[in-house]
């Protein structure tokens, strides 16, 4: 059974009456166990709804709606499959220990279904049997899996759990059972890169369709957990790296027509060169997982110049990570001539996780509050709408109210892209 959060407006399920809080039992005769269940059952054209409204009175609704058509239940959170790993480079172990961040932060999720639904790469080591069965049942297909090595005595080391080398075995799994995947590399130095990366590559590779992508990334590390054993990349060594996707992607061009495997935009910025244009990712599949983030930035923002308003006058600032700043700041320009307004970029430096941080969407609400005192004069600040979840709220607990009545002469706002931000502005 799920619980309904939340219905959608103008919804199937709101033109029912059906409220907050009615419990989902069954559709088309299944019981529904997770909002999976309840994303795949309602696909079809006909289907019978078995519910328990907040009174207790039982209904059964019998709808006709066109295929893929979504009810309009969206229903509580699913209990999070937790990360039976140790990896020494895990993201959430670099998280402070002393400062109460946001909960969702510290969650280890390595959750199949999240996979399939939201992108989010997982290890395939907590699967049990049932899962492997409604994998291929309700064919979750594609899943974006973390490799890290096909090497199961490296993989073994990196995640520190003894079914993390079975990945072979797994992969097989799902590809003889028509189950496509992404797959991801995150690097780290001395441990698979080098040969072992040439072997992941040929593995992977040598797998064949299945194999939707290869994305290589460098392990991202903070201030909290550098003393894991674990180093971030030297200049030198994420060049040698790019040489070996390099020498990966020229065999899948000429055999394939397309790169397959891509190097994220951290790799090119460490080695010192400029990142790659669009063209390099084929398509913007990956830029969730930080594989040509900078490239669609810079495609959006010059593919919506001509639509910007005239702002004559107005001073504007864009805030972001260090990553991203030297693609603001060349952007600038361009934004500047098209709008008329006059426009400057600041990078802010991450205090919370440490330098070795760059993204912007991992900013906390004093970082953006530091960066912005020097522009109290001008009219309008952007930032990445990643830095706040849902109700507003960077990750260290300072909401965007907060920050804009401590900047009162100053309009703060989020946006998913600058232009975006520029055209809601005026």
């Amino acid at each position: 059974m799920i619980r309904v959060a939340r219905v959608r407006n103008n919804s199937i399920g709101a033109r029912l009456g059906i409220p907050v809080s009615t419990v989902l039992i069954r559709l088309n005769g299944a019981d529904l166990r997770d909002s999976l269940d309840l994303q795949y059952l309602e696909a079809a054209e006909r289907v019978k709804l078995e519910v328990e409204k907040p009174d207790g009175e039982q209904v059964i609704f019998e709808i006709e709606k066109e295929e893929f058509e979504s009810i309009g239940l969206v229903p509580e959170a699913d209990k999070i499959r937790r990360c039976t790993n140790a990896c020494p480079f895990c993201f959430v172990k670099g998280n402070p220990k002393a400062l109460k961040l946001r909960p969702s932060l510290y969650i280890k999720d390595d959750d199949y279904r999240l996979s399939f639904m939201h992108g989010h790469y997982v290890t395939l080591t907590n699967l049990r049997e049932e899962d492997w069965r409604r994998i291929f049942e309700q064919r979750l297909s594609p899943l974006y899996v973390s490799v890290h090595a096909t090497d199961p005595e490296v993989r073994g080391r990196m995640l520190v759990n003894p079914r993390s080398r079975e990945i072979n075995e797994h992969l097989d799994r799902l590809s003889g059972g028509g189950i496509a995947f992404h797959a991801q590399v995150v690097i780290c130095p001395g441990v698979n890169d080098g040969p072992a990366l040439d072997r992941t590559i040929e593995d992977l590779y040598g797998r064949g369709e299945a194999v939707l992508s290869l994305s290589v990334v460098p392990v991202g590390l903070t201030r909290f957990n550098q003393d894991a054993g674990i180093r971030p990349m030297s200049a030198d060594e994420c060049r040698a790296v790019l040489r070996r996707v390099e020498g990966a992607r020229a065999i899948a061009l000429r055999a394939r027509g397309f790169g397959w495997c891509y190097a994220s935009d951290e790799f090119f910025i460490a080695a010192g060169l400029d990142a790659p244009g669009s063209e390099y990712f084929d398509n913007d599949e990956l830029v969730g997982n930080g594989v040509g983030a900078i490239s669609q930035l810079r495609d959006a923002v010059r593919a919506d110049l001509d639509r910007l308003p005239r702002l004559e006058g107005r001073r504007v600032v864009l805030v972001t990570g260090v990553a991203m700043g030297p693609t603001l700041r060349m952007l600038a320009g361009e934004l500047a001539a098209a709008s008329g307004a006059h426009v400057e970029v600041t990078a802010a430096p991450n205090s919370l996780y440490g330098t070795l941080v760059t993204s912007a969407g991992l900013l906390s609400g004093e970082d953006h509050l530091g960066a912005l005192r020097s522009y109290e004069g001008f009219d309008l600040a952007l930032f990445s709408q990643s830095a706040v979840n849902e109700d507003g709220v960077f990750l260290d607990d300072l909401s965007l109210e907060e920050l804009r009545a401590s900047l009162p002469g100053l309009a703060i706002r989020g946006a998913e892209h600058v232009t975006d931000g520029l055209v809601a502005w005026s």
